[in-house]
């Protein structure tokens, strides 16, 4: 008998009492099966069930060796975000896949880790061939929002409700405010003036068009564009604070990025402009200035000095915070749906120091972007002519 014909179910949980409560909840739904489709047992206990015809579930705690040497059909991870051992486990039983079995995994999410294989995997879905489902704190029966409100307003800590019972995946996945760098409650009321562009000039999205009498200040982020981190340039409004203007896109070359916002930035009478002198911000610089374009901002404001913004200890604490706390205070309007979702995932890292990053597997360059945008509105006075800003002369328009 070819025994890798038999069917053979493999659970694996977060400890005993887990794997052995998994167990029972299969034996559950087995139990009410309609008769012709329950499949007769042979012996159970709490660590596996064997059926007479040979199918058999076994289930055992999510260890270091969990699943090596076993030969599955299915197997089944469950509540993974919480498995101590989930790389070691996974790495185990991915040959089940490439055998043409079923890997399903299953997990709420686990807000104290921010940088987990449970997370990895949902984020790179579908591409890295598992289908993402997710599934809302609505989908069971009887669960309406008097429920939930109900049950949020009884909660002694309703940061915690909210987690347990989840309305998205980017709600069930963002970080807790314990970890996370903004307010929380204040990104999601922004959520509320997310909109879609009134008009486009190629990648840049425009929400509001140019207005006679308005400042403007920019921020750009550049990235290798090779679909890993964002390209971006963000135009605010520096009366406003309002986002009137983006380019998010992550397949943009250094060079295409200066030429796309060069055109963009033309519409707007060409503001102040910052572009972060990273690796690749250098070749968006070069290539900005190859262009002529007029207002390049200058390290430290001094026209002497290097063109950039420049990050250091100093300047990232300066950027950040002041985001952070204009966030807070609703002085900033983002009504780009996914520039919006980086800044959920931004976190302080315990691992790094609190340094303020993007958590693993996540992006900052929207905020990076907007946070430099944010810091040129010091030096667009509202009193100052349109010749003479920041201090130095604008070279022609």
């Amino acid at each position: 008998m070819d025994l890798s014909q038999i069917p053979m179910i493999l659970n694996l949980s977060r400890g005993e009492l887990y794997s052995a409560e998994l167990l029972r909840k299969g034996l559950f739904v087995h139990d009410n099966l309609p008769a012709h489709l329950r499949a007769p047992l042979l012996r159970q206990n709490l660590e596996s069930v064997h059926f007479r015809n040979g199918s058999r579930i076994l289930a055992m705690p999510s260890t270091k060796a969990a699943g090596i040497g076993f030969t599955a059909s299915v197997v089944i991870m469950d509540e993974a975000a919480f498995h101590e051992q989930f790389d070691a486990n996974y790495e185990a039983v991915k040959p089940t896949i490439d055998a043409g079995g079923k890997l399903i995994i299953l997990s709420t999410a686990n807000p104290e880790t921010q940088t987990s294989g449970f997370k990895r995997l949902w984020q790179g879905a579908p591409a890295n061939g598992f289908r993402p489902i997710f599934m809302p704190w609505r989908v069971r029966p009887g669960r309406t929002q008097a429920w939930y409100d109900a049950g949020l307003a009884a909660s002694l800590d309703p940061e915690a409700f909210r987690k347990n019972y989840p309305g998205s995946s980017e709600e069930a996945l963002e970080p807790s405010q314990a970890v996370a760098a903004f307010d929380l409650g204040a990104l999601k009321a922004m959520q509320q003036d997310v909109k879609a562009p009134v008009s486009t000039l190629g990648l840049a999205n425009l929400y509001q068009l140019p207005a006679v009498g308005k400042r403007y200040a920019v921020g750009t982020d550049s990235s290798h564009g090779v679909g890993a981190d964002y390209s971006v340039t963000a135009v605010v409004d520096t009366q406003t604070g309002y986002v009137v203007a983006d380019i998010l896109n992550n397949l943009i070359p250094p060079d295409e990025l200066a030429q796309v916002s060069y055109d963009l930035l033309k519409m707007y009478r060409f503001p102040l402009w910052a572009i972060e002198d990273n690796e690749w911000g250098i070749l968006t610089l070069s290539k900005a200035r190859e262009l002529g374009y007029p207002l390049l901002f200058h390290r430290d404001n001094d026209a002497k000095k290097p063109l950039g913004w420049h990050t250091d200890e100093k300047s990232r604490y300066t950027l950040w915070g002041e985001l952070i706390e204009a966030v807070k205070q609703r002085l900033v309007t983002v009504p780009n749906e996914k520039g919006l979702g980086q800044m959920f995932g931004v976190i302080r890292d315990a691992k790094h120091g609190g340094k303020i990053q993007a958590r693993e597997g996540g992006n900052d360059d929207y905020p990076t972007a907007l946070g430099i945008a944010w810091q040129m509105r010091k030096y667009v006075p509202m009193g100052a002519t349109r010749e003479v800003q920041v201090g130095y002369i604008r070279r022609g328009e």
